[in-house]
């Protein structure tokens, strides 16, 4: 089944990402909760206004005065994060191939390694022979 695409705010990806770390106290239990929250880098009134959309969305669940990802919240972030570094990876490429002639062994080389289709050890070889 696919994953529905939901846009999440800065602070409720931030949220999702702390929640795989560990779950948190439920900052609607009080002072001392919300301290537990601060103490992770988080916003005790941000938390606070996410979890009801996170938990209507079921990508979070109030239990035991606790906030924790779901599966489907685990799945989505992790997707995101997926995302993010097939971005990152483009982005290199782009540079490459800007910096340098796009069909030079160098640009091929850096592409076919972010595309997973030659190893490390495969790229390093094909750079000293460059040389």
């Amino acid at each position: 089944m696919p994953l529905p695409r939901l846009v999440l705010t800065e602070s409720q990806s931030r949220l999702l990402a702390e929640l795989m770390l560990d779950a948190l106290p439920d900052p609607a239990a009080g002072a001392k909760a919300q301290e537990a929250v601060l103490a992770r880098g988080l916003d005790a009134d941000e938390v606070l206004s996410d979890v009801p959309e996170l938990a209507f969305l079921g990508l979070v669940v109030r239990e035991g005065g606790a906030v924790a990802a779901t599966d489907l919240g685990a799945a989505l972030h992790f997707e995101a994060l997926h995302e993010a570094v097939e971005l990152r990876l483009s982005n290199v490429v782009r540079f490459v191939e800007t910096v340098d002639d796009p069909n030079s062994r160098w640009a091929l080389a850096v592409r076919r390694l972010a595309h997973g289709d030659i190893s490390l050890d495969d790229a390093l070889a094909g750079v000293d022979q460059m040389r």
